[in-house]
């Protein structure tokens, strides 16, 4: 029987596969996950993976702003605009032109089967 991944390791899986120069949302993540976890909580497991663990920069909140300004001044936004994230004069990231959302599976389609006569 396979082992469900943690929450935790759900989000490290869904933050990992966020590419460079691009971001998602906590909610969003919480939404990936099957809501296993609030906002909140996902915060929670993306500092409790470490700092070279995963890249955390790629997670912003709702409104593509920087939530982790008093444990690291400056430190997000510098490593964003590294990966070539623009922010707004308002301090915050263009969600429709940065954000991020896996792409949907996609669906196997069934050959019919031929019948011969």
């Amino acid at each position: 029987m396979r082992k469900e991944p943690s929450p935790f390791e759900s989000v490290w899986s869904v933050v990992r596969a966020i590419p460079r120069g691009r971001v998602a949302t906590y909610g969003q993540i919480s939404q990936m996950i099957g809501r296993r976890l609030t906002p909140v909580g996902v915060g929670w497991a993306i500092r409790a993976a470490g700092d070279d663990a995963i890249p955390w920069q790629r997670v912003v909140n709702a409104s593509g702003g920087i939530s982790t300004d008093r444990q690291h001044p400056g430190l997000q936004r510098a490593m964003l605009e590294a990966e070539g994230v623009r922010f707004g004069k308002d301090g915050c990231i263009d969600l429709e032109r940065f954000g991020w959302s896996p792409r949907p599976p996609k669906k196997k389609v069934r050959a019919k089967a031929r019948v011969t006569r």
